[in-house]
């Protein structure tokens, strides 16, 4: 039986990487400061222009500094700038992400200074969380809405249950988009900022 790269690697991804000033040694730096871990190699950096953000992917082989990376690391920031790191799971890869559907939900309401770990004390009341982000715009303000993902359905549903009134901080369903609806508005354009005084 052959085995695949991620089974032999503690690999962290890496999202929400700010564009201005960023280096691998600063992220090193960060990790060595805020967990204690001293990166034995160079993360691997994504650099798409194109997206708001970089994301990465960063191995740590020993088993102890890896644990302490997953654990302090989840949520840490750069110049300010809130990131994320996420330990490598396959449920959350490509088609697996279709069987944690009913175990996600769409969180909006969300304060502008409520952060990724504010977000997660808020909501691991209800059950253990796999994943969550809050969506971000270029500058690395908040949205106001984000996404909850968690280990199990029920803890889902409790959190949807408990929070769908509230005033803010508001749970709902988690409804994904159809790739084939998408691929239909690909003559469209969204446009906004629009002049009051523009008529049709």
């Amino acid at each position: 039986m052959t085995s695949n790269i991620f089974d032999k690697q503690n690999l962290l991804y890496l999202y929400d990487l700010p564009k201005d000033n960023f280096t691998s040694i600063k992220l090193a730096e960060v990790f060595k400061n805020q967990a204690g871990v001293v990166l034995e190699s160079q993360p691997q950096i994504k650099r798409d222009y194109a997206r708001p953000f970089f994301s990465g992917i960063l191995s740590i082989t020993d088993t102890e500094q890896f644990k302490n990376a997953c654990e302090k690391m989840k949520y840490f920031e750069i110049d300010g700038k809130q990131c994320r790191a996420l330990q490598f799971d396959k449920d959350l890869l490509g088609a697996h992400k279709n069987k944690l559907i009913s175990h996600n939900i769409f969180v909006r309401k969300l304060p502008k200074e409520m952060k990724h770990k504010d977000l997660e004390e808020h909501f691991s009341q209800h059950g253990g969380i796999k994943s969550l982000k809050i969506s971000l715009n270029q500058d690395h303000t908040s949205r106001g809405y984000g996404f909850v993902c968690f280990k199990d359905e029920d803890a889902a549903s409790k959190a949807l249950a408990q929070s769908s009134e509230a005033d803010s901080v508001q749970a709902v369903k988690f409804e994904p988009k159809d790739r084939r609806e998408i691929r239909k508005l690909i003559n469209n354009i969204y446009v906004k900022n629009i002049p009051l005084e523009w008529s049709d």
